[in-house]
């Protein structure tokens, strides 16, 4: 019976009332509807089971790394590890201070041959560029001049030999044919090498010639911006010259340039001589400390080395175990019995094996005071005028890391004084040191540390980027083409902006490779751009890159939720506003933008959902750096390479262990990044629902 033969039946009556019920198809006591509700029904039941079953796993795994990770800190601190730490963060920061400053007196000394390290660096680009484009040819014409050179050696001596042998009545007749026959194979191997290398002479000169008509070999962007047409001459003959297997010196002109740059350079440091000498005091000034660090450090090594046999001995002591049980050889069971009874568990003696680094502490109160004493008057000497932009920046940074370096120092003192192997470490204290720590170190020889904070951060400055750049054109182009462009603008503009969603993020990883990022580099370069903060930029995979490619992918998404919210404000809006005499662009950007901006809020927080959860992307072009980019660039900060949620769990969950702290680490940092996303998402559909009551 279909759905059209249905027809309604008295069930019963109350009241006067008569009440109908549809007969159509059943099966089991259900009709077509009831299966329809029950199948969509089933539908959402299951994704929701499904999502609480991704959280249950996520929490089982991630729950399970703050006990472990909490024992690791307790064993870092019970093998002193950690009062040595506060004595390497000291070392850390002074280095930092001395690479800084030492970098910026490399830029002043520089400074004076410019133009001739300009010219170089185009005779080294380009030569290298070229060598690489005729690499198949310039060996194969290598090879064959090598042949030659030691076949016309053996000519060399094989003639000695016959005229010795000739001039000699007692000489071997049988030797002397023999020399002489081999020497005419030679000699016919010689002939044949002649055709050959003329051959590939003139295939590689016109390999040379046709490289250095490209403007890919050239790299004019990067190497040869702003030299005259005769020094690029110069650099053109040079690199013909330096071409070919034949050049054993370089160019003459690549010689006197290398002269001048080195006169230059030094006479400048010769006028910069009470920089270096001050470079130096710095450098020298941490060696006591460093010593001293040095001696700590093998103390806490071996302390942490008998605390892990300590805590790992019974696993393995019953896997040894596990393996008697196992086996049926009396021999293997028999010295898999000895080892497992040689498996000593003994708690160490934890106030003995730290009574040696108790005893140095005291030895580090007497060098710091000095040492800060000293630091104190070498920066004051450091000169306060520089030339180059990049001796300016470095001097900058020094001033922040000597900044730094003191306040460590000057805290450490009580720090040190203070710190007991013993001292109790709570849940909370690990939990923090996850949430805010500032280093993700893995496998080190040293100790393990789980910070979330350089992640955290790489994944924020890239999605901040992202936004900045994503939301004004989405939102304009949806206002635009929902409000303003006429029908044929709209057929072409709205599709061409929803088809960048179809676009694999793993081929805009690439492009941001191989293209983009060059690009940007490329561009940083130019002279009159140089004002702006992190240029000229020294990689091509940075967190500008990467921003800027996710925010061409969080485009769509915006531009098509915003114009749904448009499309929701009612009609009667527009209508009224216009009949009461206001503009075409009056009534956008007054009434229905005001009207509908819940919705577009609620698609930038989508679009920011999208953003933070690309992995691809970020993981091919955002450099993988797992550091906290060094703010004190300000706005250049974007020029630096950065790590994200996202990529260290694509990078690193394939290669570690399962059920290791490193691999519950991962899914903490899932956790953590699924949690995020829920508060966006939630924060969306709130401001939907806010939405739907207009």
């Amino acid at each position: 019976m279909s759905l059209n033969d249905e027809k309604k039946t008295p069930e019963n009556e109350k009241d006067g009332r008569v009440v109908f019920r549809r007969k159509g198809f059943q099966f089991l006591g259900m009709g077509l509807q009831d299966y329809i509700r029950v199948f969509f029904g089933g539908n959402a039941s299951l994704a929701i089971i499904v999502l609480i079953l991704i959280c249950l796993f996520l929490l089982r795994e991630a729950a399970m790394f703050f006990p472990d990770h909490h024992q690791g800190l307790k064993s870092y601190r019970q093998g002193g590890q950690e009062l040595v730490g506060y004595v390497s963060d000291e070392v850390d920061a002074h280095t930092k201070v001395y690479s800084s400053a030492n970098i910026a007196y490399f830029a002043e000394v520089g400074r004076t041959s410019i133009h001739e390290d300009k010219q170089l660096r185009a005779y080294r680009t380009v030569l290298a560029n070229v060598e690489q484009s005729t690499k198949y040819t310039w060996a194969r014409l290598e090879r064959y001049l090598d042949e030659a050179e030691d076949l016309n050696d053996d000519v060399e001596d094989l003639r000695e030999d016959i005229e010795e042998a000739s001039a000699d009545a007692e000489a071997d007749a049988e030797d002397l044919k023999k020399d002489q026959a081999e020497l005419a194979e030679i000699e016919a191997r010689l002939k044949q090498l002649e055709p050959l290398i003329a051959k590939e002479r003139e295939q590689l000169e016109k390999e040379v010639q046709t490289a250095l008509g490209t403007s890919r070999v050239w790299d004019l962007d990067i190497a040869a911006r702003g030299l005259s047409d005769e020094e690029l001459s110069m650099v053109r003959e040079a690199v013909v010259f330096e071409a070919y297997p034949d050049a054993e010196d370089e160019h003459e002109s690549i010689q006197n340039l290398k002269q001048v740059s080195r006169d230059k350079k030094a006479a400048e440091a010769e006028r910069l001589a009470d920089f270096k000498e001050t470079l130096n005091g710095i450098r020298d000034s941490i060696r006591p400390m460093k010593s001293l660090y040095g001696e700590m450090k093998d103390i806490s090594v071996a302390n942490r080395r008998e605390i892990d046999a300590f805590s790992t001995a019974p696993a393995r002591r019953a896997a040894l175990l596990a393996g008697v049980e196992q086996t049926d050889d009396p021999a293997e069971k028999e010295r898999m019995q000895k080892q497992a009874d040689e498996v000593v568990i003994v708690e160490p003696d934890y106030d003995a094996i730290n009574e040696p680094l108790y005893a140095l502490v005291p030895q580090h109160g007497e060098l710091a005071g000095p040492l800060q004493d000293e630091m104190n008057k070498l920066f004051r000497q450091l000169p306060q005028e520089v030339e180059t932009k990049s001796a300016r920046e470095n001097m900058k940074r020094a001033a922040v890391y000597y900044e730094r370096f003191d306040n460590t120092v000057t805290n450490n003192r009580d720090r040190i004084l203070d710190w007991r192997h013993d001292a109790p470490l709570s849940l909370w204290t690990s939990t923090t040191s996850f949430m805010f720590g500032k280093h993700w170190i893995t496998n080190s020889s040293w100790h393990d540390f789980y910070g979330l904070l350089p992640l955290f951060t790489g994944s924020l400055l890239i999605s901040i980027i992202a936004l900045t750049v994503s939301v004004p054109f989405a939102v304009a182009a949806a206002i635009y083409v929902n409000q303003i462009a006429r029908f044929k603008e709209q057929s072409f503009v709205k599709p061409a902006i929803e088809f960048i969603g179809a676009i694999p993020s793993v081929v805009l990883g690439f492009f941001g490779i191989l293209v983009f990022g060059e690009a940007l580099r490329n561009i940083s370069q130019l002279e009159w751009l140089q004002w702006v903060p992190g240029f000229p930029m020294a990689e091509r995979l940075t967190i500008l890159n990467a921003g800027l490619l996710l925010a061409f992918m969080a485009v769509p998404t915006i531009f098509t939720l915003t114009e749904d919210a448009l499309n929701n404000v009612p009609a009667a809006f527009s209508e009224n506003s216009l009949a009461l005499g206001a503009t075409k662009l009056q009534t956008v950007f007054r009434v229905i933008v005001p009207t509908a901006v819940s919705g577009i809020i609620a698609a930038i927080l989508l679009g920011f959902g999208r953003i933070i959860g690309e992995t691809m992307v970020v993981l091919l072009v955002a450099g993988n750096k797992i550091k906290i980019p060094d703010f004190t660039e300000g706005l250049g900060v974007v020029a630096q390479p950065a790590h994200t949620m996202t990529g260290i769990i694509a990078q690193e969950l394939g290669e570690v262990d399962s059920g290791s702290l490193h691999w519950r680490a991962l899914f903490m940092v899932g956790m953590v990044l699924f949690v995020i996303s829920l508060l966006v998402n939630w924060a969306a559909q709130r401001t939907l629902k806010r939405l739907q009551k207009i």
